[in-house]
């Protein structure tokens, strides 16, 4: 291994064009490979999902669990490499969620789901689609249509049939998903009493239209030698052609479609509505990206193909006018870590430039930073990763140079001393080749394994799962990778710059910033040294306290990211109908928009068409886009915000809000299964008892402290109006039941007979009764069925009508039914208040058998980081024993070495209770990279006392002199970790929340670390070598070094 490394730096010396060259090669790959890495603001942390979404319009959520949802979820059972099957069932509309364990490929993963979807046994008529490959973090864009003079029947028909169709062809969209907006059709409107005056029954004229609505092809007929292609066209065309259908003829006299039913253009009921602004009625669309794309790139083509559908494809007063582009908050977040990292190289370099006091030192130690940069970018580009906030904010230039600094302060000062020994203008001329190489090597061997031990330091972020594991590899890949780019450079190309900017007039300077630092370090380790036994006892004292301190920092799962807006979600009572829900989100958005801190605000209720958000008339979101917090007048941090709107909308009665941001909110949906952060879920087959429970549950939360966002999901709550037909009496006036079925479908719900076409466009024919004649109970029994004999029967002799409430909602998850109760944490960490609320709520709530309570969400991912940070840490810390050991080749030193861990550690807990965060991911990241710094510090200082005792200084002489040399470089390397990272510490930006704790981490232990490797850990040193190098005559044993 020694040898290698020798090898490398004699190889380098000897070939200095060639490292040019390659370093040149180097900058222009790691260029390119910057312009096309995919930056985002955050890291998609969601697992492999396939959604499967299934719409059969008009059932209730008991009929669609039955048939649908139960059926593809047995279907799906022997999918492979799964976790959990979770469905939604409600109105309608089932959604099902298969989930995948980490590190299965999409493409498997959706294969294997094509492949077994066929097998599900589904009603007639039923097509479950499979949601196009996007997630969570995939909303890239959305626009309302804004047009004077057109319906929003019109703009709705355009957002299809136009705008829908060209943005899908833009490469990287995965979706469009279109909210809001009538969906036109054309209805047939039936008089029941016109029906019973020509004896014809409804399904008759339903036949009809289905009927005659066709064209057919009659093959070739060859007429005077040319062959002619027979069509029988039948189309219809326009209204008056489909009011002109017969449906019998009495007597010679034809019985058209309109004699029986008023025909005209209408909409499908609708299942939502979305307001901006003033507007109370747009259409909307959300541009959603597939996942792995670059979204620099994609909304780039996004905006040109919009520019182009403005211009030159939609009519004249139909414009698509942009709400949200992800690309705003990209820069914002790109800007934030752009800012840090330049701030970071400035004050490294001009740390160096005081320290060294020489340019041509300055410029070596500088190259390596942009070089070490552009290196991980190749790397990235290589493995297909993308760069994001976390893993690009996280670089910490002081910790990748600190070896270009051992590296150049070594070569310089052994020059220095040559120069002093042989004059200067002898050593101006003579070739300094040979001590540079020797120095270099000396030096590349500690850089060597303290870079080694940095890399494996960063082992147990690799081995995390899930969430954690996709938001923090990136960063600990990025880190990595630039630790291994600074350590070939420093192994190459800075040796050989020395050798050629380090030729004349080498000269350490007096410098007085040193001088002062030296003199004033050294006294103090000479007072230490007096009272070692002391020091040592009291070192010993506040490294145990410092690490009881650790039990009284909070800990949290990930700190949220700022994305400068807010997500406001309203839950209203279950049985609301559309109407009234429009009504009080037009209120609210009104509101929301009187405060001077907000730009626009957006309001949807309801859900999608496409079935792609399983929610009814009860929730209303609204998407508030604020202004930068450095605009505000009032001065209001984002929380006070927040905490204003609540007051503002708690005028509304019996409302639950739930407040969090766009990308999280899709986020923690996806992790906790449920519309919030964090879920309780009480499992049983009786929704209306497990709904009990789930009410017992969330009064005990109620009295946890910084528990927020507190709700019920409930199932129950959708009134039926229940037809249950009677055999006896449909064999007593011999009525079919299919007959009855069929008619209550088609006359109160609506049944499409047939399809219009208009070029290219296809709208549904609704065949339905006229809404007087379906409104209450009254008139639905008054409707008539045709008995085998011909007469007549009102469906009221044939069923008993009632209404009951019955299931709204109906949520499961690997194949068992649940009720969640959901809430966030705020202002409080997330361990102890979640630990609180375990604790009473176990205390209090005794479930019967056959029921059982899980706790989803941020929890659970927090709960299994920590546990994966337990088991690998140790890991990590015999592998860097290994390593040091295999570099002394004794436990001994490596053992004294490990010693610094613990006082770095008490250095970051100490910071973080000072500033007060808590203990999350990115802090335990922090204290991970600090290891591997401090370390490399021991490694360096044990080195220095040995080769002092084997030059044959007695061991004080040996441990002083070790101490003296190493003062500029260890507070050198360590100002520069800690001040490079300084301006991450100190962000406020977007995106710097998950910075500042790993930051202050580093830099708390730095400060720790720092005073400890100079000042005590020479002292332990001492006291073990004088115990274990000499004999009992105090004679040095060499074989023992």
């Amino acid at each position: 291994m020694h040898k290698f490394i020798d090898n490398i730096v004699a190889f380098s010396l000897k070939n200095k064009f060639f490292i040019f060259f390659c370093t040149a090669i180097a900058v222009i790959a790691g260029a390119v490979s910057f312009k096309h890495t995919p930056i985002d603001a955050f890291p998609d942390v969601t697992n492999t999902k396939v959604t499967i979404i299934t719409q059969w319009p008009g059932r209730s959520a008991e009929e669609v669990e039955k048939f649908i949802t139960i059926p593809v979820e047995i279907a799906m059972n022997p999918v492979q490499k799964k976790t959990d099957i979770r469905s939604t069932t409600l109105f309608g509309l089932s959604v099902i969620n298969v989930m995948f364990e980490d590190r299965v490929d999409d493409f498997t993963a959706r294969q294997q789901v094509y492949n077994l979807l066929n097998d599900a046994d589904l009603p007639d008529g039923v097509t479950p689609e499979v949601q196009p490959l996007y997630g969570p973090t995939g909303e890239i864009f959305r626009y309302t249509l804004r047009s004077d003079k057109r319906s929003v029947r019109e703009l709705k028909t355009i957002q299809d049939w136009v705008i829908e169709r060209n943005l899908r062809s833009v490469s990287g969209v995965a979706d469009i998903v279109s909210f809001g907006g009538e969906v036109k059709t054309f209805e047939v409107s039936v008089n029941p009493h016109q029906l019973i005056n020509y004896g014809i029954t409804s399904l008759e004229l339903y036949d009809a239209i289905a009927k005659s609505n066709i064209n057919v092809g009659g093959d070739v007929i060859t007429k005077s030698s040319q062959a002619y292609v027979v069509r029988g066209i039948g189309l219809i065309n326009d209204l008056d052609e489909l009011r002109n259908i017969v449906v019998k003829n009495i007597n010679g006299t034809p019985i058209l479609v309109k004699n029986l039913a008023d025909v005209h253009e209408s909409c499908l009921p609708r299942l939502g509505q979305v307001g901006r602004m003033d507007e109370n009625d747009v259409v909307q669309g959300i541009v959603v990206m597939r996942k792995g794309e670059n979204p620099g790139e994609v909304i780039a083509n996004l905006k040109d193909k919009i520019e182009d559908l403005n211009q030159n494809v939609l009519p004249k007063d139909v414009k698509i006018v942009a709400f949200y582009d992800r690309e705003d908050l990209v820069n914002l977040a790109v800007k934030t870590v752009t800012h840090n990292l330049i701030e970071g190289i400035l004050l490294v370099t001009f740390i160096v430039l005081i320290f060294m006091a020489d340019w041509r030192t300055t410029v070596i130690v500088a190259v390596v930073i942009p070089l070490a940069l552009l290196f991980a970018f190749i790397c990235l580009r290589v493995m297909g990763m993308s760069a994001n906030l976390l893993s690009m904010g996280a670089i910490d230039f002081g910790i990748i140079i600190d070896g270009a600094v051992v590296m150049v302060e070594g070569v310089f000062v052994a020059l220095d001393k040559k120069a002093r020994e042989v004059g200067m203008p002898a050593f101006n001329v003579m070739s300094k080749m040979g001590l540079i190489r020797h120095t270099a090597k000396d030096k590349a061997k500690a850089v060597f394994f303290s870079k080694l031990i940095i890399i494996t330091a960063l082992i147990p972020i690799f081995s995390f799962q899930k969430v954690e594991g996709k938001m923090f590899s990136p960063l600990a890949y990025t880190l990595g990778f630039a630790l291994l780019g600074a350590l070939i450079f420093t192994l190459t190309l800075v040796p050989v710059m020395s050798s050629m900017l380090l030729k004349k007039n080498v000269r350490e300077k007096n410098n007085r910033f040193v001088h002062f630092i030296n003199v004033k370090c050294s006294a103090l380790f000479d007072l230490f040294y007096a009272h070692r036994k002391l020091t040592i006892g009291m070192a010993t004292v506040i490294a145990g306290v410092g690490l009881w301190l650790f039990s009284f920092l909070g800990t949290e799962f990930l700190p949220q990211l700022n994305e400068g807006s807010i997500y406001i979600r309203a839950t209203l009572p279950q049985s609301i109908s559309l109407d009234e829900s429009v009504t009080l989100a037009n209120k609210m958005r009104k509101k929301l928009l009187t405060f001077p801190e907000v730009r626009q605000v957006l309001s949807q209720t309801g859900r999608p068409n496409d079935g792609t958000d399983a929610t009814g008339f009860y929730n209303i979101e609204f998407h508030v886009d604020i202004y930068p917090e450095k605009e505000w007048e009032s001065k209001l941090t984002k929380l006070e915000l927040i905490d204003k709107m609540q007051d503002d909308l708690s005028i509304y009665p019996g409302i639950d809000f739930n407040f969090s941001q766009p990308i999280t909110d899709n986020v923690e949906e996806a992790a906790s299964g449920v519309k919030g952060s964090i879920a309780v879920k009480v499992f049983a087959k009786d929704l209306y008892e497990s709904e009990k429970y789930a009410v017992q549950i969330e009064k005990i939360l109620g009295t946890v402290q910084g528990i927020e966002d507190l709700g019920v999901i409930r199932n129950i709550g959708q009134p039926e109006l229940r037809i249950e037909l009677n055999e006896r009496q449909l064999a007593r006036y011999g009525v079919a039941k299919e007959d009855v079925q069929s008619i209550i479908e088609m006359a109160i719900g609506g049944k499409s007979a047939s399809l219009l076409y208009e070029d290219e466009r296809k709208f549904n024919i609704m065949v339905r009764y006229s809404e007087q004649f379906r409104q209450n109970e009254e008139e639905i029994g008054k409707i008539l069925v045709p008995a085998m004999d011909g007469t007549m029967v009102p469906i009221k002799e044939l069923a008993d009508i009632t209404t009951i409430t019955g299931p709204l909602l109906i949520f499961r998850d690997n194949h068992a039914r649940f009720c969640a109760v959901k809430f966030s944490v705020r202002g409080r960490d997330m361990g102890t208040a979640v630990a609180e609320a375990q604790k009473k709520v176990n205390a209090s709530v005794h479930l019967p058998a056959g029921y059982s309570l899980k706790w989803t969400g941020d929890f659970e991912n927090q709960q299994r980081a920590t546990k994966r940070l337990a088991q690998v840490v140790p890991i990590s810390i015999a592998i860097i024993f290994i390593i040091l050991f295999i570099l002394f080749s004794n436990a001994r030193d490596a053992g004294l070495v490990l010693l610094n861990v613990p006082f770095a550690a008490v250095g970051g807990i100490v910071a973080l209770l000072i500033t007060q965060f808590n203990f999350s991911i990115s802090a335990g990241i922090g204290f991970i990279a600090l290891f591997g710094i401090c370390i490399q510090n021991g490694v360096i200082m044990i080195s220095d006392i040995k080769a002092n005792l084997k030059l044959g200084s007695p061991l004080e002489k040996a441990t002083k002199e070790g101490v003296r040399s190493r003062i500029r470089p260890v507070i050198m390397t360590a100002a520069m970790a800690a001040i490079g990272l300084m301006p991450a510490a100190m962000s406020h930006g977007i995106g710097s929340e998950s910075q500042r704790p790993l930051a202050i981490v580093i830099i708390g232990g730095l400060i720790g670390a720092t005073f400890f490797a100079l000042f005590v850990f020479p002292l332990i040193v001492e006291m073990v070598y004088e115990r274990m190098l000499y004999d009992k005559n105090g004679k040095l044993l060499q074989r023992r070094i």
